[in-house]
């Protein structure tokens, strides 16, 4: 029997950091929509009046500054803002292994990314969604699992 085997009392290996990657992934793509609120609000600042230049297409131009009202800017820089809240809240949870924070969590990043999909008809975040989601399946997979391990080692113990 080797060293290892004897320090733990479990028959399961909890050196797996699905777990611990699960946080890092939720915290990571609440960076991601504070960057995003970012890049909107420069934007704003970009487009937010049409040129006089005549080296500028400005119908080109005319379309950007409509997409970068200061209202549409606003509502994208406090989503961006409250995906990051929320984000770093299922973070903390997720660290403690909450059952319910990653579940919210794996929803939040299926949720937002199907309406990007469907109803944006963008393909926008897609990679980091997919990453994001593959780590937080693999942390909800190990979380979900363990009250059977604890009973399986309660039983060993016995």
């Amino acid at each position: 029997m080797d060293n290892r085997s004897r320090l733990t009392s479990s028959v399961y290996d909890y050196t797996d950091k699905s777990v611990h990657h699960a946080g890092i992934a939720a915290i990571v793509y609440g960076i991601v929509a504070l960057a995003s609120a970012l890049f909107e609000w420069l934007q704003f600042f970009l487009y937010h009046r049409p040129s006089g230049s005549d080296l500028l297409d400005h119908s080109w131009l005319s379309q950007q500054w409509l997409e970068h009202t200061p209202a549409r800017t606003a509502v994208a820089i406090v989503a961006g803002v409250l995906i990051a809240v929320i984000s770093g809240i299922f973070a903390f949870g997720i660290f403690q292994r909450s059952k319910t924070a990653i579940v919210l969590m794996l929803l939040l990043v299926v949720g937002l990314q199907l309406y990007t999909w469907l109803i944006a008809h963008s393909i926008s975040g897609s990679l980091v969604s997919i990453v994001v989601t593959a780590f937080l399946g693999r942390g909800a997979a190990r979380i979900f699992e363990r009250p059977g391990e604890d009973q399986v080692s309660r039983t060993l113990k016995d």
